[in-house]
């Protein structure tokens, strides 16, 4: 008898499907290479072009998290002082101790409030001011209309 079968290599089923598996997921990433590859060239959006985020990036973080309040904060600062009050009373403590924990000191407090007054007050002055207010039609936008409602009532009359 011959023994060359004894020098044949034997491999597993599950190392024949581990290799398997390898081999398909390094095909799949290929082809997902390929297809960012030619979604990348025909990508308009700078952004998303080279594996972007589709994103512009962030140059100042305290501005992008900072947000836009319609008065200043100033109603955050008028409901902070009511608050430090009750604390105030709540506690038996001193109003200037509360103030201070909180914000340093009474002046730094009231430079704040002072500050959130005067924008709060300039864009309510913005708005009365008619910054805001529709634009009036000029003297040949009247006179559009005018001919228009006119002529609607032309057409009306030649219908009855």
């Amino acid at each position: 008898m011959n023994l060359d079968f004894m020098s044949l290599k034997t491999t597993s089923v599950a190392a024949v499907k581990g290799e398997r598996h390898k081999e398909k997921v390094l095909e799949r990433q290929k082809a997902q290479e390929l297809e960012q590859a030619v979604l990348s060239e025909r990508e308009l959006n700078p952004y998303w072009k080279d594996g972007g985020t589709g994103l512009p990036p962030e140059k100042d973080e305290e501005a992008s998290v900072r947000k836009v309040v319609e008065d200043a904060g100033l109603g955050w600062l008028r409901k902070s002082y009511q608050r430090m009050k009750e604390q105030a009373e709540r506690e038996k403590r001193s109003f200037e101790e509360i103030v201070a924990e909180r914000y340093g000191s009474v002046e730094l407090f009231q430079s704040r409030l002072e500050e959130a007054e005067k924008a709060a007050s300039r864009k309510e002055s913005d708005h009365r001011s008619g910054r805001w207010r529709k634009t009036d039609y000029s003297q040949s936008e009247k006179e559009k209309k005018e001919r228009h409602v006119e002529k609607a009532t032309r057409d009306e009359d030649d219908r009855n």
